[in-house]
């Protein structure tokens, strides 16, 4: 049998929910999601020039019209928490935005390393959810 790649997933998930709009700046931890985003060609891109600004973006995304969910992208570390400006003002204004960040390989994670941050931890007290998935195949 032929694996999905946990990317494509992903994007295939985006899709169903109908998504058809997402904001970011890619980089190396969130480069599997682009390529399978470039691939299928069924979610517009706008590149921001910051991850903030991504996430105000998305939120402005929700705002403008019923229906619209706003999607934020980034990679892992830093751009994560970047992200956390614009989850609080969605959050102070019940505004839902969906935020994804790419994840540091499992073994620099919970080490002193700037680009394995637990943004999952940081990101709870602003969210409905937050998690990191650690095998695809246990992804809720």
């Amino acid at each position: 049998m032929a694996k999905m790649k946990a990317a494509m997933a992903a994007v295939l998930v985006l899709e169903k929910e109908g998504v058809t709009q997402a904001f970011g700046v890619p980089g190396a931890a969130i480069n599997p999601l682009y390529a399978q985003l470039h691939e299928r060609q069924t979610i517009a891109h706008v590149l921001a020039r910051h991850v903030e600004g991504a996430s105000h973006m998305a939120e402005g995304y929700t705002r403008a019209r019923a229906g619209n969910i706003g999607v934020c992208i980034g990679t892992s570390g830093p751009a994560g928490t970047d992200m956390l400006t614009g989850l609080y003002s969605a959050q102070a204004d019940s505004i839902p935005i969906l935020c994804i960040t790419g994840q540091a390989p499992r073994a620099r994670l919970h080490k002193e390393d700037f680009q394995a941050v637990d943004i999952a931890a940081i990101a709870k007290p602003l969210t409905k959810w937050a998690t990191t998935v650690m095998e695809p195949a246990s992804a809720v």
